[in-house]
């Protein structure tokens, strides 16, 4: 968190241009936005670059970082004064990372309690802290972990505070005392401003008065160094309030004092106008009633900029929300596009991959059978021939019409082009006398289609099938199955074309030929 991160974020995304790497360009703008918020009093270059970031990583499908800028964009949602939109980004935020192993969702869910905390739902903040501290202490290799960790700690005290448990505050105070006691963990974040808040806060709720008096010293201390960066702002501004309530009213000046110089660089009319509040109320402890006055003017002031700052903080977030519409539009479209067969409109053969994987993922962890078919027309390539390509392709849409009205039909098959005149389905947990119903339906719906055909037996259209359908053993992949199936098709075009055969294992032999479900 140097001064140096912003030159470093900029040399980051010269490098990313030079490598014309869209997703590594991307992260590079998050870097730079987020040293910005950090670092600087420059909210225009903030804004412009998390919504660089944000355009760019969602063009390249970048989930984790877009994640990120969503929790960064609720964040500072939460500065200016807006949870209902913060809550709106955290929650898009945890959208776009779904099925990502990342520690992430766990930063979200951390700000989504403080949101709950704020509008006076304990119970309900700390459900969504201990889903955080969850999901954080996943990855211990993140340079942050213990940070991140003393955080959550931290914020369950408060919420235990609120709630009244002191037993579950001490066990609180004794996790973030373990914490400071390893050697792993950075004694800028034990020592620094949040975790000496909790402790001077917690040690007074619990009584401990000797506790009390050496963290609140150090507090003191911390407050009155130097300027603060902006996460620190609402912590500062609750501890002045916490010594009011107690009547440490000389050191809540010195802390009102001090504080002024930090929110003069930042410019946020919702900061502003809680501090005015701050003063109000510590005037009127002084009975200070000129200075008092001089704070509810302040305080009226900061209030007009605050519905100014919030009708233009609302055009910016809603101009986000419109561009990243309209990628999102593109990036359905082009995935469709990407998993979709032209001719036909099923998946293709990527789509079939991409699909598979979970499929079977699925059917092996719940134990259910999982049925993959192969399909091809009979004597395709002398039809295409006879009857020219058009002709052809219209065969195959037929084909494929039949098999979308099965598809819509039942939302357990799935079906594929794979290629020429190949196509694959896949059966969720159906038994075999369910798989060949619809495989035979399938096969007599083809003939009913009666497509005349010089080069079949029958004079018309007809198409042959093989099919596994089995438990997924563990390390079982569709390669797996589609060698099965493949084999089974193979042996109906050996014998008799427009027959089916199912088979449940992997391995081909006359046995498994002579035992398996044959139509």
């Amino acid at each position: 968190m140097s001064n140096s991160y912003i030159s470093a974020c900029n040399r980051f995304i010269k490098r990313a241009r030079q490598a014309d790497d869209v997703s590594l360009l991307g992260c590079a703008y998050y870097f730079l936005a987020d040293a910005y918020y950090l670092l600087s009093t420059d909210y225009r270059k903030f804004n412009s670059n998390l919504l660089k970031a944000i355009e760019t990583l969602q063009a390249s499908g970048e989930q984790e970082y877009l994640a990120r800028c969503y929790n960064l964009l609720g964040i500072d949602a939460l500065n200016h004064g807006n949870p209902e939109l913060a809550l709106d980004f955290f929650l898009s935020g945890k959208r776009s990372c779904e099925g990502i192993d990342s520690e992430v969702p766990g930063f979200i869910d951390f700000n989504i309690g403080q949101i709950y905390f704020e509008a006076g739902d304990p119970k309900l903040a700390l459900s969504f802290i201990r889903s955080a501290y969850k999901l954080i202490s996943k990855n211990k290799k993140d340079s942050l972990y213990y940070r991140n960790i003393m955080f959550c700690y931290c914020f369950e005290a408060d919420c235990y505070m609120e709630m009244d448990k002191p037993d579950s505050v001490k066990k609180c105070l004794l996790a973030i005392n373990k914490l400071e006691e390893s050697h792993k963990s950075s004694r800028d974040f034990i020592n620094g401003i949040t975790a000496t808040d909790i402790r001077t806060r917690a040690y007074h709720y619990l009584g401990d008065m000797v506790s009390f008096q050496r963290y609140a010293s150090r507090l003191l201390t911390l407050i009155q160094n130097d300027k603060h960066p902006l996460d620190n702002m609402e912590d500062i501004l609750i501890m002045c309030r916490f010594f009011i309530r107690i009547g440490w009213i000389d050191e809540a000046v010195r802390i009102v004092e001090n504080t002024e110089r930090s929110l003069v660089d930042f410019n946020i009319a919702h900061l502003k106008k809680n501090y005015a509040k701050l003063k109000c109320e510590l005037y009127e402890c002084l009975g200070n009633q000129k200075k008092k006055n001089l704070a509810l003017n302040e305080f009226f002031k900061a209030s007009n900029e605050e519905e100014k700052e919030r009708l233009a903080n609302y055009k910016f977030f809603t101009d986000i929300r419109n561009k990243l519409y309209d990628i999102e539009k593109e990036n359905v479209i082009l995935q469709k596009q990407a998993s979709t067969d032209s001719l036909t409109g099923l998946g293709n053969r990527y789509g079939l991959n991409k699909f598979a994987d979970a499929a079977f993922e699925k059917a092996f962890a719940l134990k259910r059978s999982l049925a993959v078919e192969i399909l091809d027309i009979d004597n395709f390539k002398q039809y295409n021939d006879t009857y020219g390509h058009q002709a052809g392709d219209e065969c195959l849409t037929k084909i494929a019409s039949i098999i979308n009205d099965m598809l819509r039909e039942n939302e357990l098959i799935h079906a594929f082009r794979y290629g020429g005149d190949e196509f694959v389905i896949i059966y969720e947990s159906m038994t075999d006398r369910e798989v060949m119903e619809c495989a035979t339906m399938l096969r007599q719906s083809v003939i009913d289609l009666k497509l005349l055909s010089k080069h079949s037996e029958k004079g018309i259209v007809t198409i042959s099938q093989g099919i596994r359908n089995s438990i997924p053993a563990e390390t079982t992949k569709l390669w797996d199955y589609m060698y099965a199936a493949d084999n089974a098709l193979y042996q109906v075009k050996e014998h008799t074309k427009g027959e089916i055969i199912m088979l449940h294992k992997a391995v081909i032999s006359q046995k498994s030929l002579d035992d398996a479900t044959h139509l």
